[in-house]
């Protein structure tokens, strides 16, 4: 089908919408149960304020929380409020994302009582209600995006770059998948921003200004940090001494249209201002507990490129955008307007400074990697400004034909490697959480999950392949052990006794092994043994480990832990190693034992071995 240079933008968009709802509509998350639902994790705690005030009536105290955790467990623990010194409970999350969930609230909650569904908040209306919602914010952030794009890059351009941020980024899983998350209302609110801040600077009114004022303050109340928005209306267009001239004379001639937009910011962030005082009598309550910014030690490396969750490791498409700001031209065309006015300036400075700002910010956070997220999930909501440099990256490959082969297949492969991770994130074995090279390279390209594989995100080291010369360097079943403080008779899997580290036994008994004479540095070990739990702990925090400690002297040269859980069944005995070598610094002596990092569940250990092989 022939695409005409007038139209292509628009089945572009139109084939991103579809594309979205489809993959929404066909595995609807909105109906899974327990964490994998809709309102689940940090979306449950942002959405908290709508049920606790428009169902229970109990903003303060959240007591209906416990209930609703039992029955929907959309997370492990009640941690979306903390109790505070007056009695009352303080959300964790600021009150943004209730403000902008609460038309798709009142729909779920109809549709509830109509349906016969629980009107709790959290039955499969409200689920279906928010997650949709999401969605649906998705696909307006890519209209207004598109709509402000036609205005400096070609038709064709424009139509290529909504594609590759639809379904080549991080961009598909927030929009779709994880809907209900921030990002993607974000993402809606910086694109509606930057039309607004445009037409806004074309022919300034009041109710442009208002509509300015709400955007950066919806922003800032869903992430405070979001406050930078503020750069865009500020220096879009400045691109020269000259012309920042001219923007502060424009600004003192709309004076009060900068006055109503800051009133208008001003009102939306007195709300999350006047929650806490109503809840805990104080302006200003900090509900991060130990969380906080690094502003003078940022995480730029990690942020970026960590298998844990680099930027561009798992979104390599937006390299393309960063070589895009190094352009010089952009290419960018004037739009058609009867008064100088309506002149579009470059904006390249607006995003430069956006884009340094944000990323600093991001990078200071000490949860760098902010959660079970797929790929590095803060950096999505720049996307409606990034997508001017990666416009213009595709203009500069549109000059040469070999550039259009080279970097088209480069492109292609992007799009592909996010749609199979985005697959696998969801269906396949992915890590939300704690993703490391050895696993990554693991899994990369598997759709299907091998328990076993999971233990490398504890250890970083295995061996895959044929074991030779395996030699036993040490076992015991536990029965010729003296103290018996640390043992248990409860369950065992040879013998009588077994190692345990319990809710009430932190530790278990330590096995002390002296270094076998014959090991070198390097050599490679396999240490494990039988496990059991007769409840598992989910929560790989507070998971019970296996400790291997190498000392020299009584001091720790090298540790290794491995979390049995991962691959185990409650109730049954499972055979649990890692592969690990020996450190090549020197060390007299081999500890191993069991610690329960806070769980309530028990993990028991016997026939242990510790085997020495070649590969």
């Amino acid at each position: 089908m022939n695409f005409s240079i007038s139209n292509f933008s628009l089945f572009a968009f139109r084939f991103c919408a579809a594309i979205l709802l489809i993959v929404t509509l066909a595995f609807p998350r909105y109906n899974r149960p327990g964490t994998e639902a809709t309102l689940a994790w940090d979306v449950s705690g942002y959405y908290l304020y709508l049920p606790a005030t428009f169902i229970y009536h109990d903003l303060k105290q959240v007591n209906f929380l416990p209930e609703i955790i039992k029955k929907y467990q959309p997370s492990f623990s009640p941690d979306q409020a903390f109790p505070i010194e007056n009695g009352n409970q303080v959300m964790k999350y600021s009150a943004g994302m209730a403000v902008l969930y609460l038309p798709f609230f009142a729909i779920g909650h109809a549709a509830a009582k109509l349906n016969g569904y629980p009107a709790d908040g959290f039955s499969l209306p409200y689920q279906a209600a928010i997650h949709l919602g999401g969605v649906l914010m998705a696909i307006l952030g890519l209209w207004f995006l598109r709509k402000t794009l036609l205005r400096y890059f070609p038709d064709r351009t424009v139509g290529w770059t909504l594609l590759l941020i639809a379904i080549g980024t991080n961009f598909l899983n927030y929009a779709t998948f994880d809907a209900a998350n921030a990002h993607g209302w974000l993402f809606m609110l910086l694109a509606l921003l930057v039309h607004l801040s445009i037409r806004w600077h074309e022919r300034p009114t009041l109710k442009g200004a208002i509509g300015i004022g709400a955007c950066i303050g919806l922003a800032a109340l869903v992430r405070p940090t979001e406050i930078l928005f503020a750069i865009v209306p500020l220096l879009w267009g400045v691109s020269s001494v000259s012309a920042l001239r001219q923007r502060l004379d424009f600004f003192k001639k709309n004076y009060l249209h900068l006055l109503a937009a800051g009133a208008v910011t001003a009102a939306i962030g007195f709300v999350q201002l006047a929650y806490w005082k109503y809840v805990s009598g104080h302006w200003f309550v900090y509900s991060y507990g130990e969380q906080g910014f690094s502003f003078l030690h940022p995480h730029f490396v990690d942020v970026f490129f960590s298998y844990r969750k680099g930027w561009l490791v798992y979104t390599p498409l937006m390299v393309f955008a960063l070589l895009g700001l190094t352009i010089s031209d952009w290419g960018l065309r004037i739009a058609d307007s009867e008064t100088e006015k309506s002149e579009i300036r470059n904006p390249k400075s607006a995003i430069l400074a956006f884009f340094l700002l944000n990323t600093w910010v991001v990078c200071a956070w000490d949860i760098w990697w902010y959660g079970g997220a797929f790929g590095q999930r803060a950096m999505v909501q720049s996307y409606p400004l990034l997508a001017f440099p990666l416009a213009a990256f595709l203009v500069f490959v549109g000059n040469k034909t070999w550039r259009k082969w080279v970097f088209g297949a480069l492109l292609l492969a992007c799009v592909a490697l996010n749609l199979f991770q985005t697959y696998q994130a969801h269906w396949g074995p992915w890590e939300a959480e704690a993703m490391n090279r050895a696993y990554y390279w693991r899994i990369f390209a598997k759709l299907k999950n091998e328990p076993n594989d999971r233990l490398l995100l504890d250890t970083k080291e295995g061996f895959f392949g044929k074991k030779r010369n395996v030699q036993t360097l040490y076992s015991t079943d536990f029965e010729a052990v003296t103290d018996s403080t640390a043992l248990s008779q409860q369950f065992t899997h040879s013998g009588s006794w077994s190692a345990v580290a319990s809710p009430t036994m932190e530790y278990s008994h330590p096995t002390v092994i002296p270094r076998p004479g014959n090991l070198k540095a390097g050599d490679w070990l396999h240490i494990g043994g039988w496990f059991y739990g007769e409840a598992l702990e989910y929560d790989s925090w507070r998971m019970p480990q296996l400790v291997v400690r190498f000392e020299k002297d009584g001091q720790v040269v090298r540790e290794r832990a491995l979390r049995p859980f991962r691959v185990m069944q409650p109730g049954q005995w499972t055979e649990v190693g890692m592969d690990i070598r020996a450190p090549r610094k020197d060390f007299d002596s081999i500890k191993i034992f069991v610690w329960n990092a806070g769980s309530g569940a028990g993990m028991w250990l016997d026939d242990l071995k510790m085997e020495t092989f070649e590969d």
